[in-house]
């Protein structure tokens, strides 16, 4: 279970980190192995594993030094803090030094990261605290017996190569960032606590349902836990349904409720206490389902209006702060979008959260990109990992509508066919009251564009992305597509074309800006009047960092962007901008 962080009260490790990279894997256990204990050596000289915290002194002939490496600031991705590792693909070492008193804190604690990419193990004061496999995704480990007054030495390996059993795999079309990429805190706790907690929402017949789950980490017979909605002047107990889980329900009147969408993303405080634990957190209370071929919020039908992105900002790589959110958020305002696609992996907490403030609804996914080993048990293990921490990090962000378990994989291979059908029964395990889809092809046909992929059955909303008048056919192309009377949702989940932003040229010129809007235009035109779709999310809001994209246009950029990597606007983001304010206003 995911440790709730984000409301807490935490001490921030950010700030100046020393970074050592090992670029042929030899600080861990090397010393060890060729120096062997003290019998076996003559020579007195046994250096020390890096992860010691007195693993190097000064005047000692190592070749490195834990208090004396590159000084970076953390969280970065650590081609943008050192320029000359911008392609280095492998280990890096980090090392923070803090100081800690037992009067900082309460019974137990935690040191919690936000992210890094893609595997890492952690020590503190030379104590091996455990490791995690995923790059975009928050964990967390427990260090309260680790702990020492004074002087601690915390130590991260993070590995960033591409692996064949990875998730995402060697194949990406987004560029490959490592780094302890967002923040690491210290989370201190009394010794039982909300380690998490889950609030869903329902509408029936004019009552808003609320239902609340809360894991207390350390509960005993006689732990009782309360919630609160002081704005609704409402409270409940909750009651034991497991070792650690306790739930309760309570039933509003609409009347009494401003119901959280787009127009109006009303926030409650949610108030959970245990003992000496206490938690608030902000919460919208909405309710979305499928109806038909329409996704139903709050018991209306609406259109999404959306746009993609990457998580990523120029010179910071995938370290985005507030004034980084806070533009894109900017950007989708100015479109008139009421809906995002974080592609193509969990992006930053702060995206989510801060969606909920300005009413933008979410897909969210994990990088079950392209072709991953969906046979291989110990993928299917870590795919389920990464949908769990995702889910279990970001349950409570009403805008959060569609998680998303694959892009673009193949829907004519039958061990995918049989493996993604299960991954989406997992998600509903864990989070019934949202949409599953998946980011899938349209099939060309004589009949016209159909979807012929299984996993369509599974879905409660398909996702087809298509990219006609730029790969193939004629940006108009969708109109062909094949309407199924009660079939479900569709979203356009990628469309779109490449444009240089200050290249111009006619409407037919590859690469123009010309180029791109007429594509957008085509695109407008085949969806707005299908019955079957229900919105689009074209590719992509800005430029990104791409290595397979070299051509004399790009340069290691996908162009697709209706804003550059600098923040400057193209055409096409005026054509979608118009269509968004003056279309499909639901």
């Amino acid at each position: 279970m995911q440790l709730l962080t984000y409301p807490r009260e935490t001490i921030s490790l950010d700030g100046t980190w020393q970074a050592i990279p090992d670029q042929y894997e030899t600080f861990e256990g090397y010393f060890e192995d060729f120096f062997g204990d003290d019998s076996d050596n003559p020579t007195g000289f046994a250096p020390k594993p890096i992860y010691e915290p007195d693993a190097s002194i000064e005047n000692d002939p190592v070749d490195f030094n834990i208090h004396d490496g590159r000084s970076v600031e953390i969280p970065s991705s650590w081609g943008e803090e050192i320029p000359e590792f911008r392609h280095y693909e492998g280990w890096v070492w980090y090392a923070k030094t803090f100081d800690w008193t037992a009067e900082q804190g309460n019974n137990r604690a935690f040191v919690r990261f936000g992210a890094i990419n893609y595997k890492a193990k952690v020590w503190l004061n030379g104590e091996l605290l455990g490791s995690h496999e995923g790059g975009y995704t928050p964990f967390s480990f427990d260090v309260t017996g680790e702990l020492q007054d004074g002087e601690n030495t915390l130590i991260v390996q993070a590995d960033s190569k591409r692996y064949e059993d990875g998730i995402p795999n060697e194949d990406t079309d987004w560029f490959n960032f490592g780094g302890v990429n967002r923040s690491v805190e210290l989370v201190t706790v009394p010794n039982t606590f909300v380690r998490n907690y889950k609030i869903e929402t329902t509408l029936s017949g004019g009552t808003v349902d609320i239902h609340v789950s809360a894991w207390i980490e350390n509960s005993t017979p006689e732990t009782a836990i309360s919630v609160a909605f002081p704005e609704l002047n409402r409270d409940i107990e909750l009651s034991r349904v497991g070792e650690d889980e306790f739930t309760g329900e309570l039933s509003l009147s609409e009347a009494d409720v401003t119901l959280w969408r787009p127009s109006e993303p009303r926030l409650y405080t949610i108030r959970l206490e245990t003992g000496d634990d206490v938690v608030a957190d902000e919460v919208g209370l909405r309710d979305v389902r499928v109806s038909g071929s329409d996704i139903v919020l709050n018991g209306e039908p609406i259109w999404l209006r959306g746009i993609a992105l990457h998580e990523e900002a120029d010179g910071k790589g995938r370290a985005l702060d507030s004034k980084d959110i806070k533009a894109r958020f900017r950007w989708m305002n100015e479109l008139g979008c009421n809906y995002a696609r974080l592609a193509h992996y969990p992006h930053t907490e702060e995206m989510a959260r801060t969606a909920d403030e300005e009413g933008i609804l979410l897909w969210e996914e994990v990088p079950a990109y392209w072709d991953i080993e969906f046979g291989d048990e110990s993928v299917q293990t870590l795919y389920r990992q990464q949908l769990r921490e995702l889910i279990q990090r970001d349950w409570n962000r009403a805008s959060v509508i569609l998680w998303s378990i694959a892009n673009e994989t193949d829907h004519n291979d039958e061990t995918r066919n049989a493996v993604l059908p299960e991954m989406a029964d997992y998600v509903r395990e864990l989070d019934d009251t949202r949409l599953v889809t998946a980011a899938c092809f349209v099939d060309d046909t004589d009949d016209g564009l159909v979807i012929r992929d299984p996993l369509g059955d599974h879905l409660d909303v398909v996702g087809i992305n298509e990219y006609h008048g730029w790969y193939y056919g004629s940006a108009d192309d969708m109109q062909r597509f094949q309407e199924t009377p009660n079939g479900p949702p569709v979203l356009i989940s990628e469309t779109g074309g490449g444009a240089k932003r200050g290249y111009h040229g006619d409407g037919d010129e590859r690469w123009t800006e010309e180029f791109q809007a007429e594509i957008y235009r085509g695109q407008i035109a085949a969806a707005k009047d299908n019955e079957q779709i229900a919105g689009l999310s074209p590719w992509i809001l800005f430029d990104f960092r791409a290595p397979m994209r070299q051509n004399e246009h790009q340069r290691g950029y996908n162009r697709k962007g209706i804003v550059d990597q600098h923040g400057r606007k193209k055409k096409a983001f005026h054509v979608l901008r118009e269509f968004y304010h003056t279309d499909h206003s639901g």
